[in-house]
């Protein structure tokens, strides 16, 4: 009976604590972003606007944000694939946000009437400037 009552004891651990037992990984940053068409010297027709915000305790020397272009009917506005990947360099002390815009011209196949939409806008790789490196390679963390 010791067993059965080992098993039971398990099995309620997990169900009282809803499977938080073993923890799940905080996110060190927050991030978004647009799609825009005003006038920019960094594009001629469409770049991508971003906000990055450093949440931990190190400086960011660079990180790698993913994140897919649909047009209004949901279809890929792009040459070849729509996931967009981007890697940005530069530094962003604790704490603190940086903001850019990104050229989105060698990527489109014509000039849109309207901003496309951005979905699935994750970080999939930070590396910091002490030398360590934090990776979602998939998004898995940020949804």
């Amino acid at each position: 009976m010791t067993g059965k009552y080992r098993i039971f004891l398990i099995l309620s651990i997990f169900v009282f604590t809803g499977c938080q037992l073993f923890g799940t990984p905080k996110v060190p940053y927050l991030i978004s972003g647009e799609m825009t068409m005003e006038s920019s010297a960094q594009y001629e027709v469409a770049g991508f606007d971003y906000y990055f915000l450093n949440k931990v305790n190190k400086t960011v020397k660079d990180f790698t944000m993913v994140f897919f272009l649909f047009d209004q009917e949901g279809n890929s506005p792009c040459i070849g694939s729509n996931n967009i990947v981007l890697k940005i360099e530069g530094d962003v002390p604790e704490g603190r946000s940086v903001t850019g815009c990104v050229s989105l011209d060698s990527l489109l196949t014509e000039i849109p009437e309207e901003s496309y939409d951005i979905d699935f806008l994750y970080v999939s790789r930070i590396s910091y400037e002490d030398g360590s490196v934090w990776s979602d390679p998939f998004g898995i963390y940020a949804f």
